[in-house]
């Protein structure tokens, strides 16, 4: 969001006649410049400061600091840093983005007030440890209807929620980095991600699209570049509802040896090894050497100053498959690194973004999702048959053993590419975007190759699940995967239930991806029943609908004694889903 109309706090009379944030007193030197209205909580606001003194290096705090102290209503204060940026303009220049700097650069502070009423903000730099200049501000925030920060919901442990207690169940895929086009891809596909009511994707920061931290002469020097893109996409995503986890790094940082694709062997290049004037001798230095942990540090507190206040960051993601450099690093200094990293994560981010970090799907490793710094556990899922029992066994395994919210945050039918001939039909995608709603996963199975699925216009299997779930009480505390008996027909039954509404899905067992994968035209399944278990008794509605149209079938009525239901389908293709509700 760019705000192009400021109000200097230096002149209060003109800030009282625009029914602004009236200002107080100052010392003078400094000035926060508070847009224009009063924001509504939860509203991002970008507040510049003017009067930082300048510094060596704008991006060490042991050079210079900006933090602002914020008094809320309650007298709660929170406190957040501020950070150094810079304007960037885009354009394409044959089919690649060219980015041109719009100035030297400035102070900013992104705030996201929690709470309605008036607040205090108050603004101090130090210079080399050394008080360099105070201000402050007042700022009166207004109630709004918007939902706030995605949580952990706190009854069933399962689901996520908002603030306000809207239940966040996640219908996305990975978005991680753009190509050739820059942010220009982000703005195509954001667009689809929008009308397919897709609400989450991820991004990683790494050298080919956001990292800011990754190369030689990078160390403490941040590429504002990068961080500008990120600022856009994650304002775009802000804009159409879309929340995104964030990962930091990824395994590549360690290797040296390139892999199947050629690349992603960054460490000779990486700014914290020793051969370009880093601490670390080894790899796991990177997570045993104190100087690496404060270097890391520092790149920690600018992230949280840049995108803490924006709402719609689900999560910070510390590592993107980290063991696959079990050969350099040890998992036990890995462990030990996410505790500390966590633990200071949370204490400098103001509004407690959940936090996690992922391994490849061939590696489980209970200490680490474990850890209280680490609010859910995910999975990643290559070339793994059955996609639908695997995410149902896998959440029913990873909630028992670590009570929190689980789902698939990768999946592919094979690592190594794109592979529509091993899925012609695509029914595995559809099987892993529809399979994480019925086993009690908080989002869909997570699909990779972004840039095949946009290309391709599959958008629709999002889609229809989307609107198969407007409307549930899908993400709500009480709902738990289900169980059924006397299952009659070859069919897979899956699905999650409370005590007065369910959701069903079945799934043809003899088109259980990669079973029956080259068949165009499958035969119709008829006569299937199967008993659903543990609802209450009397009258029910039931709703079946087509999973590839995402429309209602047929309705009817159900009746339950003794806890239990028989539901009888129409007759269907590969896969058929119910909503159902206690009348």
């Amino acid at each position: 969001m760019r705000i192009n109309h400021f109000v200097n706090i230096a002149v209060p009379l003109l800030v009282l006649l625009a029914g602004v944030a009236q200002a107080t007193e100052t010392d003078g030197q400094l000035s926060l410049n508070v847009p224009a209205g009063r924001p509504e909580v939860f509203e991002r606001v970008e507040i510049p400061v003017d009067g930082v003194p300048a510094a060596s290096n704008p991006f060490d705090p042991e050079s210079i600091t900006l933090d602002i102290e914020v008094i809320q209503p309650s007298g709660e204060r929170l406190r957040q840093p501020g950070y150094f940026q810079r304007p960037f303009d885009r354009k394409l220049e044959g089919g690649r983005e060219v980015l041109t700097p719009g100035g030297d650069g400035s102070w900013c502070f992104r705030w996201l007030p929690v709470e309605a009423g008036r607040h205090t903000l108050i603004a101090t730099a130090t210079l080399a440890g050394k008080p360099a200049g105070q201000g402050k501000v007042t700022v009166d925030v207004v109630a709004g209807k918007r939902h706030g920060l995605a949580r952990v919901e706190p009854e069933g442990r399962r689901y996520f929620r908002l603030d306000d207690g809207t239940p966040l169940f996640l219908n996305g895929l990975c978005a991680c980095w753009h190509g050739r086009r820059g942010t220009y891809d982000y703005d195509d596909w954001l667009v689809a991600y929008e009308k397919a009511g897709i609400n989450y994707i991820r991004i990683w920061m790494w050298h080919q699209a956001f990292g800011i931290e990754w190369d030689k002469g990078d160390k403490v020097q941040y590429r504002l570049d990068n961080a500008w893109r990120l600022d856009r996409v994650l304002a775009e995503a802000e804009r159409r509802g879309i929340f995104v986890m964030l990962c930091f790094d990824y395994h590549g940082i360690f290797e040296v040896k390139p892999d199947y694709w050629g690349g992603n062997n960054f460490w000779p290049r990486h700014p914290y090894n020793a051969a370009n004037g880093g601490p670390c001798q080894t790899q796991n230095d990177f997570f045993t050497n104190e100087e690496a942990k404060k270097l890391y540090a520092k790149r920690l507190r600018y992230i949280v100053a840049r995108w803490t206040a924006f709402p719609n960051i689900l999560a910070w993601e510390f590592f993107n498959e980290i063991d696959n450099e079990y050969a350099y690093v040890k998992h036990e200094d890995v462990v030990a690194w996410h505790r500390e990293m966590g633990r200071r994560l949370r204490s400098i981010d103001p509004f407690r973004h959940m936090i996690t970090s992922s391994f490849t799907g061939g590696s489980e490793r209970p200490d680490l999702f474990a850890l209280p710094e680490m609010d859910f556990a995910q999975y990643h899922s290559y070339n793994e048959k059955h996609p639908a029992q695997m995410t149902a066994e896998k959440t029913a395994r990873f909630f028992e053993r670590y009570r929190k919210p689980f789902f698939v945050s990768e999946y592919g039918t094979d690592w190594r590419g794109w592979k529509p001939d091993t899925d012609p039909h695509f029914r595995a995608l559809h099987q892993a975007i529809w399979s994480g709603a019925f086993t009690g996963a908080v989002g869909t199975d997570m699909t990779w190759w972004w840039e095949s699925i946009h290309t391709g216009n599959l958008y629709h299997h999002w889609s229809s699940l989307s609107g198969f779930l407007e409307g549930t009480g899908i993400g709500r505390a009480d709902l738990d995967p289900a169980k059924f008996e006397n299952i009659e027909g070859a069919v897979t039954p899956l699905g999650v239930s409370a005590s007065d509404e369910a959701l069903v899905w079945l799934l043809d067992r003899a088109h259980d991806w990669p079973d029956g994968a080259m068949e165009a035209e499958p035969a119709s399944v008829n006569g299937a029943k199967v008993t659903l278990t543990g609802v209450d008794d009397g009258t029910w509605s039931v709703e079946w609908w087509d999973t590839l149209a995402g429309k209602p079938l047929a309705a009817g009525e159900v009746t339950a004694s003794n806890g239990a239901m028989r539901l009888s389908p129409p007759p269907f293709q590969v896969d058929i889903a119910a909503r159902l509700k206690k009348r």
